[in-house]
């Protein structure tokens, strides 16, 4: 069936009746689309108020890759008044992999990411968390190192002091708060 499509036309079309593909093809032709294009890529060039990069942040996170803790992480700092307040820097172990010898050549990487978040975002401290049965952990320190809860707290511990310890001595203007993550979420904050 053939349908009219002058202006005097009001028939109801129905969607297989190849109108709307019709009127498709003609909106997206060649030129139509070249134009398109042209106007989104003009927009990406055009800064939009808010979206910028840079401003005032309150904090830097640090923290570990373990796909168990990624939505504990992010409700932990939501809970904390956060939310879109902090830079993340999500590396396996998280301060461990900047307190471990082990890790040394994942040092430099960190310490440049904290000076462009400081410079971007101006942030005041940076928060730093371990977790529970860190993998990363085992693999800096060695399973008897945490083979046992006492023993797990105790390394975390000494872990985040010289983490809070390299922090202060490279940019001692920042505040630097760390803590455990157990599994279930809760963090116990050391100082």
């Amino acid at each position: 069936m053939i349908h009219d499509h002058s202006s005097q036309d009001h028939r109801i079309h129905t969607g297989d009746c190849g109108c709307a593909a019709e009127a498709m093809a003609g909106f997206l032709s060649r030129r139509r689309l070249l134009v398109l294009g042209a106007g989104a890529a003009l927009a990406g060039l055009i800064p939009v108020p808010g979206m910028a990069a840079t401003g005032e942040y309150e904090a830097m996170l640090v923290s570990c890759i373990d796909p168990r803790f990624v939505a504990e992480v992010h409700t932990y700092m939501g809970g904390r008044g956060m939310k879109g307040q902090y830079s993340q820097f999500v590396i396996a172990g998280g301060p461990a992999a900047i307190a471990a010898p082990a890790f040394a050549d994942w040092h430099k990487a960190f310490w440049d990411n904290l000076a462009a978040t400081i410079q971007l975002h101006n942030i005041k401290k940076v928060v730093g968390l371990t977790h529970r049965d860190c993998g990363a952990v085992k693999i800096a320190y060695g399973e008897a190192a945490v083979s046992d809860p006492a023993k797990e707290t105790a390394k975390h511990k000494e872990i985040l002091a010289n983490f809070r310890t390299q922090v202060g001595q490279r940019q001692p203007k920042l505040g630097v708060e760390t803590g455990i993550m157990a599994l279930g979420g809760a963090v116990e904050m050391i100082a």
